[in-house]
């Protein structure tokens, strides 16, 4: 009962905090004084980016699992985090260059985080061409793709500390003043509850049609061992 309705009940508490963080971002935090309003744009670029490499790890995970296990509930997951994952990606390369823009002058300056970030999400995007659109041998490479996605991760994480970077550095967060701090969790909680409640409704789809098509097999071939029309 509880796994049936968890994902609704992280689905309702995010629309309920939603409002309230939108409101702390854009009425209660102050103007940076160097980059105006543009730095708002920090309490949603962070999550994602934080969400994105989080997805591509569980991406790779379950789809290492699946490879050894031949699990439908691992398949499921790592789809469903891809799935995510390429959202956030998306939204964390639509933000970031906007921020960029008003904090170096220009939008994008190819430094290590950017170019990781970036390719972090064509591997996600091309996990999912290949499993929604490959043949039905194409898991072990779609598998391939999403562990070497979770390979990234440490590479974009770290990429602030290994090479010169227009990036701020990983300590940002926790350097930031009270004010901020209050408003960048309940926002960051909100984006959480979210992006679970939603992944853990993709994740019951998928085995759900997953078995749904195993039932049309095992039909479909009594059908043609006993020669009767089942349906």
């Amino acid at each position: 009962m509880i796994r049936r309705f968890l994902p609704d009940g992280m689905l309702l508490a995010a629309a309920l905090i939603f409002p309230y963080s939108v409101a702390r971002i854009f009425l209660d935090t102050p103007i940076e004084r160097t980059m105006g309003t543009a730095f708002k744009i920090f309490f949603f670029h962070v999550p994602m980016g934080w969400l994105t490499m989080l997805m591509a790890v569980i991406c790779g995970v379950a789809a290492a699992i699946e490879l050894r296990r031949r699990s439908t509930t691992a398949s499921a997951v790592a789809l469903a985090a891809a799935e995510i994952g390429f959202v956030c990606g998306l939204g964390v390369l639509l933000t970031g260059p906007i921020w960029g823009n008003a904090t170096w002058g220009k939008p994008w300056t190819g430094d290590a985080r950017q170019m990781s970030t970036a390719l972090l999400w064509l591997v996600i995007a091309a996990y999912l061409l290949i499993r929604h659109y490959g043949p039905s041998g194409s898991r072990r490479l779609a598998a391939g793709l999403a562990i070497f996605g979770a390979v990234d991760v440490p590479i974009i994480y770290y990429a602030v500390k290994l090479w010169k970077t227009t990036h701020p550095t990983t300590e940002v967060v926790g350097s930031l003043p009270p004010a901020l701090w209050a408003a960048f969790w309940p926002g960051l909680g909100a984006i959480l509850l979210c992006t679970f409640g939603l992944m853990g409704l993709r994740i019951r789809q998928l085995v759900l049609a997953e078995q749904l098509d195993e039932a049309w097999v095992r039909v479909t071939d009594r059908e043609a061992t006993d020669g009767t029309d089942l349906s």
